[in-house]
């Protein structure tokens, strides 16, 4: 969802509009602006149960949260961010460092911190309360300074760069808490590697696999090259675990795919505003490759052919009220 779009503003109510969006969705700090003539920001959030995406895309600019607003807050997010399109620079816990775009930082938002970057760029950040993750914060700050030292560490960064870069889509598409879930569960495993807690890394990584494997393969139906191979690597575990997972919710993992594109395509066919022109485009945009295929499972799962039903949405749509 939008919250801030300063292009819609006198630049004159710029500043207090960034400031005022910042510390009311994602943490309470003090913002400056390289050049305060022009600033320009937009800050989308979506509220994913248990975690949160916060993203800033916004010309230079710098946020300090202070050793007052610290002991004054009760700011208790632990946050993933992604440093979009240039460096950003970080000083927390009395540390300073840079992190480039193919970066991923973790930071405790209840301490201070000086946050920004220059020129026109962005961060993408995933939130997750600290009490949902059941990790001290001793282990959290180890973590901080030893992130790239996690096996998990890719998969991580690619689950939250695709769950803050097409959080627009994924938040309405029926997956809202399992991803929310999910995305806790894998911050809460990448913590506890990088710091080096075996034993409770043990207990996450066993728990949390059934939501993992989930939230994955429905952030990525949409990608033909889905296949179990590459669910199975993408979660660390093996093809016959995989298979074993699904034999215990009682249902093929080919077909529960299916299923999750079949309704994904049905909600399309009937949208409002229709985001494809026909319905072989409906199909890839689901990872049909075969038109008939598609058409023949559709009809199976609702009763209609894909063209019949958009049809009738269409008929619907256009009937003059009564």
């Amino acid at each position: 969802m939008l919250v801030l779009d300063t292009r819609s503003l006198p630049p004159r109510e710029r500043a207090e509009a960034f400031q005022a969006t910042v510390s009311g969705n994602c943490s309470a700090s003090m913002a400056s602006f390289e050049d305060p003539a022009a600033i320009e920001a937009k800050m989308t959030v979506f509220d994913f149960g248990r975690a949160k995406v916060f993203n800033i895309e916004a010309s230079g600019t710098t946020l300090r949260r202070t050793p007052r607003i610290a002991r004054a807050s009760d700011e208790s997010s632990i946050v993933l961010a992604l440093p979009m399109r240039t460096d950003n620079h970080l000083m927390w816990a009395r540390e300073g460092r840079v992190f480039g775009p193919r970066d991923l930082m973790l930071v405790d938002l209840s301490l201070p911190y000086v946050y920004g970057w220059r020129g026109g760029g962005a961060s993408y950040a995933l939130h997750v309360d600290a009490d949902h993750l059941g990790v001290p914060r001793d282990a959290i700050h180890r973590a901080a300074r030893e992130l790239r030292v996690s096996p998990l560490y890719e998969l991580v960064r690619s689950h939250v760069a695709h769950l803050t870069g097409q959080a627009d889509d994924l938040i309405g598409s029926g997956a809202r808490p399992e991803l929310g879930t999910a995305s806790a569960e894998l911050m809460r495993a990448l913590v506890l590697t990088a710091a080096g807690d075996g034993r409770r890394l043990r207990e996450t990584m066993h728990s949390s696999m059934q939501a993992r494997v989930q939230a994955y393969v429905r952030s990525n139906l949409r990608d033909p090259e889905l296949t179990p191979a590459r669910i199975a690597a993408a979660n660390a575990i093996s093809l016959r675990t995989l298979y074993k997972l699904y034999e215990s919710l009682g249902q093929s993992l080919e077909q529960s795919i299916i299923e999750q594109r079949l309704h994904g395509a049905r909600a399309d066919l009937t949208a409002a505003r229709p985001r494809y022109t026909s319905i072989a485009a409906t199909a890839r945009a689901w990872g049909f490759a075969n038109p008939s295929f598609f058409t023949n499972k559709f009809r199976e799962a609702f009763g209609v052919t894909p063209r019949q039903m958009a049809t009738a949405q269409k008929t619907v749509a256009t009937a003059p009220p009564e």
